[in-house]
């Protein structure tokens, strides 16, 4: 089928940055290359991209955070950064600052993740781009890959004839169409964020955009277009040997009863009450069963 992007973005994004209106107004044919060429692939990947760019009006992560954004991002027990209040305080309104704390050489574990071995790196290779490119190591990464220098010059990820490569290069790199075949937006939130941070502004993105990309042929809701995924038949199997009630249709759908169900479990386990079947909500459920076996 025949998708025009560019319809769709001015309809998602009225104060999209003109460089990547321009990308995507180009970008029909690398679009293609890389798979986005169905509802749910389009509706995934423009979810993700305008989550990272705050509805694409966001080129590169400006990093001026106030104090106490500071220690919500980066702070104590959220971040490997532990940025703490009196820290934040000393550094909020310092971009290079901050960067340089939570992504480079004062965040050993972090700036190790990243490939940041050199001062002023943290601010350098900050967020970049449709899906926030972070690192040095990541810019050599799609770099090499679209046999482009986004290492020796990262304002090149933004420029419109290239603002699109790197974020489908790791789109397919990490083979996120198969997971958009089947609505499994948490895991490519995952894939692309290492977490679940922004999970339910990147829904809300993913409905607008279904809302116009859908086909009169498809059912109105997105689970229910989805392929069925083995792995949500377990959690849906799962879930029902633990006495989910009223019993789950194991269809491997990831739809509202299954979201119903998997935040009864996760009250009685104690856990967040998110509705997400992340690690540690899977690994409570098999610790669970194995007990009952």
């Amino acid at each position: 089928m025949t998708i025009n992007m560019i319809d769709i973005v001015n309809r998602v994004a009225p104060h999209a940055q003109g460089a990547y209106l321009e990308a995507f107004r180009q970008g029909g044919p690398l679009l293609a290359q890389h798979g986005i060429t169905t509802p749910l692939r389009v509706a995934h990947f423009l979810a993700q991209a305008l989550h990272e760019t705050g509805g694409l009006t966001i080129l590169r992560e400006n990093m001026k955070y106030s104090a106490p954004r500071l220690t919500q991002i980066f702070g104590v027990g959220r971040h490997s950064a532990a940025v703490t209040a009196a820290e934040a305080a000393e550094i909020a309104g310092h971009p290079e600052k901050i960067a340089e704390r939570v992504y480079g050489l004062g965040n050993p574990r972090k700036s190790r993740e990243l490939g940041n071995t050199q001062p002023g790196d943290g601010f350098r290779y900050r967020g970049d781009g449709l899906l926030q490119t972070t690192g040095r190591g990541a810019h050599r990464r799609m770099g090499d890959a679209c046999g482009l220098d986004f290492e020796g010059a990262p304002e090149l990820v933004t420029a419109p004839e290239h603002a699109l490569k790197p974020s489908l290069q790791e789109w397919t790199d990490n083979n996120l169409n198969a997971f958009a075949d089947r609505n499994d937006i948490r895991t490519i939130t995952r894939k692309i964020n290492g977490g679940f941070n922004g999970l339910s502004d990147r829904e809300d993105c993913f409905n607008r955009v279904w809302a116009i990309v859908k086909t009169g042929g498809q059912p109105a809701e997105p689970w229910e277009a989805g392929d069925a995924d083995d792995r949500v038949k377990w959690l849906q199997e799962a879930l029902n040997d633990l006495g989910a009630n009223p019993r789950l249709v194991v269809d491997g759908r990831y739809g509202p009863a299954t979201r119903r169900a998997v935040k009864d479990f996760q009250t009685i386990a104690g856990l967040v009450t998110d509705g997400i079947a992340g690690p540690v909500t899977e690994a409570s459920i098999r610790l669970r069963l194995d007990t009952l076996r």
